[in-house]
């Protein structure tokens, strides 16, 4: 199993194990189940209510909220194989008799993109059709992998405004999710970090969050770590090549005109530094400059002063 699948597996699991849930928030979870993972077959010469996950543990979940919400229908347990590349087992909940006493309840309708507005419209049930969306179609990938992203897939453009609109109504957070097509569905996906860390919480997967945000900042800090190492070798390299032009630009002074004969003696001393010190910075340079004429010499100061080195350099030919 791929390390971002078993990530994602955790999270649905974390959402799966709550412990008590209100009645409310597992009527929006079903709802939201049902909608993406539920179909009608036709079988045995009656219509059967089919609900399709490929995690055990979700299809007990699923089978205990619906055996708590309706307890005189008939359910029954099943698996097959699935298709895809990964030929995974999926596991399906048969729902063989009360299937418009669920959908009346849940007011399911297939062909309606809405989401019912009285399912959602307390921050318990928005929270429930939220997990129940993504125990059907999230995934997020692995904090250690370095394309944080989590997404929700659905099969048509104005259900995927929908759940977007109904993210937006989610009252502790703001988020930022957008939605593009991908191939025949639809995917509402979150890139930031942050906010995915933000979005495993609010479901309720207290575990994985910390997992994340573990993995995430000892990843984060190990990519400044390299970042400012990067920094130090590069500012390193500018600093040698810079004294390596002043050390010539020193020497080609001393040969056209000697550098003790240089009249101003803060320049004069600089010269006689560099060539004693090449690998001294501009700071190094500034407290010894300081120290022998008993005046404050700052950094900028002595940057000053090798552009003036510079500038005379070329004013007595030397080529650049």
């Amino acid at each position: 199993m791929e390390e971002n699948v078993s990530f994602t597996q955790k999270i649905k699991e974390e959402i799966s194990s709550q412990g008590e849930t209100s009645i409310e928030r597992m009527v929006s979870i079903l709802a939201a189940f049902l909608r993406i993972n539920g179909t009608i077959v036709f079988k045995n010469k009656k219509d059967i209510l089919q609900l399709v996950t490929e995690n055990a543990k979700i299809a007990k979940y699923i089978y205990m909220i619906v055996k708590t919400l309706f307890p005189d229908v008939v359910i029954s347990f099943s698996y097959r194989k699935s298709m895809k590349f990964f030929k995974a087992t999926e596991y399906i909940i048969n729902v063989l008799d009360g299937i418009d006493l669920i959908k009346d309840e849940l007011s399911i309708n297939f062909l309606d993109d809405k989401i019912p507005y009285h399912l959602t419209n307390k921050e318990e049930g928005i929270k429930g059709y939220l997990q129940g969306i993504f125990l059907a179609c999230g995934s997020c990938n692995s904090p250690s992998s370095s394309n944080y992203h989590l997404e929700m897939y659905v099969r048509d453009e104005a259900f995927a405004k929908a759940v977007l609109k109904l993210l937006n109504k989610v009252k502790d957070y703001r988020f930022d999710f957008k939605y593009t097509k991908r191939r025949n569905n639809y995917t509402v996906y979150l890139k930031k970090s942050d906010q995915i860390s933000s979005y495993i919480a609010y479901l309720d997967a207290s575990n994985s969050c910390l997992e994340f945000e573990n993995v995430r900042v000892d990843r984060d800090f190990s990519n400044v770590t390299n970042r400012l190492m990067n920094c130090d070798a590069y500012n390193y390299k500018k600093s040698v090549n810079n004294a390596k032009e002043q050390i010539e630009q020193i020497k080609f002074l001393d040969r056209r005109i000697g550098i003790k004969l240089i009249e101003n003696q803060k320049l004069r001393l600089l010269c006689e530094l560099r060539l004693e010190q090449p690998e001294a910075t501009y700071n190094d340079l500034a407290e010894m400059l300081s120290e022998k004429l008993d005046v404050k010499v700052s950094k900028s100061n002595v940057n000053h002063l090798f552009i003036k080195i510079r500038k005379m350099a070329e004013q007595y030919g030397q080529e650049q």
